[in-house]
């Protein structure tokens, strides 16, 4: 029986902390990509322009790609607790800023962008700071099942999300969107807030010297570097389809509001029943086959998309793009936080999150460009077959099947290692 427990994927939830921090991180999620979506909407109305659009994709994801390693270098010294309380709170202010300029009729295309970039900020620090503490309110035997438990969470959101955004865009507009996201950081800071963990006892040592370490670590590191460029080889062709989706579904698809937001509940609902093939894929497949074969599956959708308008059919579409895509970043977050040494998790994590979203950053921007000189559906065949070939030659670089790497192999560079070693 308690093997059975210690299996389940559902048993993280037998612990109250886990329990409670999904439960707000839910909610908050949910308020995300409500706002996802009601942003990207209104951006489409606010400009025709596919590079302006494409911006609100690099400003989200741009911080990311230099703050998220600082924040995990930061995270391997403090209190990650009190940490992610204050970026809640952050986050709570830039938002209500953001309903009181759209209620004074003030927001604009640039002015959007503008707040994007400070929600990604946010965010950019938020998340590897959160994944690091993963380990840290869940017993170990149980760790796995809670890292599968985060993303049905966050694609359960994303389905969810869409649907319940689209319903107050059309009766409440835009400024309700705002204020539901903002509401739903409290619920996470109340969560936080019921958890008393221990104030971190790490040294307070430099940081440059301590971020070195870190980067130093990393390299020395085959398996994680070959997860990096893994990481790159999809996430820059399939950051097309989030900066792209509403320019295509306004202007090449000719759709209403309501039905961009159903394709991204269908894609969202993919994602949730990826989640589940996810646990048997990984249980016949190795890491470098499960990774190769969502990456085909992504490519073949992307082209797909590109070749019909028909509503239903491209709900079909997404809904399978949607599979492929929780399996692949599924298997790589998994990889990501096995090939972390316990000491330098938040750092390693940190750099993972800066080559994820620094990717769809610079790639979002690279579309938009693209879009500007041929037509966005040829830009996205373009992105699938680039993402066919770059996914099918990294057969070549197979990942290792790791647990998580010892920080004795790693302690000779980092000060903090040598710290917990001594």
């Amino acid at each position: 029986m308690s093997q059975s427990k210690s299996t389940s994927i559902f048993s993280p939830f037998q612990e109250e902390l886990f329990r409670t921090l999904w439960i707000a991180a839910f909610i908050s999620n949910v308020g995300t990509w409500m706002q996802n979506v009601g942003v990207s909407w209104v951006a489409a109305t606010l400009t025709t322009s596919p590079l302006m659009i494409s911006l609100i994709q690099t400003a989200s994801s741009l911080p990311a790609l230099f703050f998220s390693y600082p924040a995990g270098v930061i995270s391997d010294q403090s209190d990650r607790r009190k940490l992610l309380m204050a970026l809640q709170v952050f986050l709570f202010v830039v938002v209500m800023l953001l309903s009181l300029f759209t209620e004074m009729h003030l927001l604009g295309i640039h002015m959007l962008i503008f707040f994007t970039f400070l929600i990604g900020l946010g965010a950019a620090f938020t998340t590897p700071i959160w994944q690091a503490i993963t380990p840290e309110v869940i017993t170990p035997a149980r760790l796995k099942e809670a890292i599968a438990l985060n993303g049905v969470n966050f694609n359960l959101a994303r389905a969810v999300g869409p649907a319940l955004g689209g319903i107050i865009l059309t009766l409440g507009g835009i400024q309700s969107i705002f204020v539901f996201n903002a509401v739903s950081f409290l619920f996470l800071i109340g969560g936080l807030y019921r958890w008393k963990n221990a104030v971190s006892t790490v040294k307070s040592i430099e940081f440059r010297k301590t971020a070195i370490a870190g980067l130093q670590a990393a390299n020395r590191s085959k398996p994680f570097r070959h997860l990096l460029i893994r990481t790159i080889s999809f996430t820059a062709f399939v950051s097309i389809l989030f900066a792209f989706l509403p320019q295509l579904s306004k202007y090449e698809w000719k759709q209403t509001s309501g039905q961009y937001t159903w394709l991204w509940v269908s894609l969202g609902i993919g994602a949730l029943v990826g989640s589940y093939l996810y646990g048997i894929g990984n249980r016949y497949l190795k890491a470098t086959q499960l990774i190769f074969f969502s990456c085909e599956l992504v490519a073949i959708c992307l082209f797909l998309l590109s070749l019909t308008a028909n509503f239903y059919l491209l709900l079909g579409i997404l809904f399978i793009t949607g599979i492929g895509w929780i399996n692949a970043t599924s298997m790589m977050n998994v990889l990501a936080q096995q090939y972390s040494p316990t000491e330098l998790k938040g750092r390693f994590l940190a750099i993972n999150v800066t080559v994820f979203q620094g990717s769809i950053a610079l790639s979002s921007l690279g579309w938009g460009y693209l879009s500007e000189l041929v037509t966005t559906l040829t830009v996205l065949k373009i992105a699938a077959i680039g993402m066919a070939i770059g996914c099918g030659m990294l057969l070549f670089f197979p990942l290792e099947e790791a647990e998580a790497v010892s920080g004795e192999s790693v302690a000779c560079v980092d000060p903090l290692v040598q710290f917990h070693l001594q």
